[in-house]
């Protein structure tokens, strides 16, 4: 029997700043269902979430490592009337950065995962070419562990980034050994700058953030 395809993923008509906050008590009120984007400086996740959500300059983009210090909130609406929060979390492990700053931003990320009652999911960002290291284990950790509020199980997406930087011959392999460092079924493999994976990206998300349970992708 051959599988369906997948349905046409609703538009993004509108995705907006909503608020930035550098300290817990400048979080905007938990009242729409959130998905946080998390992971290394220099990454590329303000190039990820502008190719998500189609817009050229959204978020800044910048060829310094930690420019991203506080945690940026998005408002997003689709032409379906779904509504959800993206979360732009400070990128982490920039060694120039003073002790002090890495610590702050570190307990700043710790409060918001552990103590947001409206997260649903969190996208972590890997690049493809180093792979997962202790600071993304140590994240896998605190996000499979027990939050400090009520709320269900977070769902986890691995995203494997600039994938365009990898030959195609060992794209597969290099997503392979994510999925088993990570422990994640399946890895998604990124690229702003042709938009590989977008689709499935903006459709796990919606997944995760229990907009759209059904919008499966096919394992392959």
């Amino acid at each position: 029997m051959t599988a369906s395809p997948a349905r046409a993923l609703p538009r993004i008509v509108s995705a907006s700043f909503q608020a930035g906050a550098t300290a817990a008590d400048q979080f905007p009120p938990p009242t729409l269902v959130e998905v946080a984007f998390a992971g290394r400086s220099n990454v590329g996740k303000s190039s990820l979430l502008n190719c998500l959500l189609q817009r050229k300059s959204l978020m800044r983009t910048s060829s310094t490592p930690g420019c991203t210090r506080q945690v940026n909130f998005i408002d997003v609406q689709s032409q379906d009337d779904a509504e959800m929060l993206l979360v732009d979390l400070p990128g982490y492990g920039y060694a120039k950065r003073s002790k002090t700053e890495r610590r702050s931003w570190g307990t700043l990320i710790e409060s918001y995962l552990l103590d947001r009652a409206t997260l649903s999911g969190v996208v972590l960002l890997v690049d493809v070419r180093r792979g997962l290291e202790d600071e993304e284990y140590q994240l896998l950790d605190l996000l499979n562990g027990p939050a400090r509020v009520s709320r269900r199980p977070l769902n986890i997406i691995v995203v494997a980034t600039k994938l365009d930087k990898l030959p195609n011959s060992e794209r597969k392999l290099a997503l392979i050994k994510l999925a088993k460092d990570s422990r994640q079924p399946r890895i998604v493999g990124f690229s702003a700058k042709d938009q590989t994976g977008r689709d499935e990206l903006w459709r796990r998300v919606r997944q995760a953030a229990g907009l759209d349970p059904t919008a499966l992708i096919e394992q392959s």
